[in-house]
């Protein structure tokens, strides 16, 4: 991902961004309240998480470093978080209303180029996300997810970090994937050693 310098000059980010500096641990908008702008993290991380009907907490996305936050919400006809966004540690933020956005799109056609390239591509992590789900077996699920890697990344040969990370990612119990990684192995369509499989279909 490109960085706001890459696309916009200081002076431009010093008219119309508004700096703020905030805590770990730090809410910067509650759940429910209405996104009037983009959000860039300049520095630190933030959580936005939310909480089940027996209070437990959620995270539903975690914005490092470089990366943005509302950019779709904002321009949305139900513009209001989904949950609290939070500082994990002490974050800065590079705040751009939605009124600013506007007038530097109108002098900058990089900037709005960048903003929309986001927006497309965070559309497209989400409908795969979605196409993924659909698969409800859960060997289709897995093999699905570990073709779309390989053609993602051009390789056989796909990093998955650990079974945990991978259980995650595909919404299914550690076990069972666990328990199905060994299946296609034993049928001669994967090689799993340590974080890496490698696929023989």
């Amino acid at each position: 991902m490109k960085n706001l310098t890459d696309v916009l000059t200081k002076e431009e980010i010093d008219k119309y961004f508004i700096l703020k500096d905030y805590n770990s641990s730090s809410i910067i908008f509650n759940e429910g309240e209405k996104c009037n702008g983009i959000s860039f993290v300049s520095s630190g991380q933030v959580l936005i998480v939310t909480s089940t009907y027996n209070e437990k907490e959620e995270i539903i996305n975690v914005v490092n470093e470089n990366e943005m936050f509302g950019d779709v919400l904002c321009f949305s006809t139900n513009p209001f978080y989904l949950g609290n966004v939070i500082a994990k540690k002490k974050t800065k933020i590079l705040y751009l209303p939605i009124d600013n956005f506007y007038k530097i799109s109108s002098i900058n056609q990089n900037f709005l180029k960048y903003i929309l390239n986001e927006i497309s591509n965070k559309t497209l992590v989400i409908k795969n996300e979605t196409k993924l789900l659909c698969h409800k077996n859960i060997k289709d699920r897995i093999i699905y997810y570990l073709n779309s890697q390989s053609k993602k990344f051009q390789s056989k040969e796909i990093q998955i970090g650990s079974v945990e990370k991978l259980a995650n990612i595909l919404s299914l119990p550690r076990p069972s994937v666990s328990r199905e990684l060994s299946k296609l192995e034993k049928d001669n369509l994967i090689i799993k050693e340590k974080n890496v499989i490698k696929i023989l279909f």
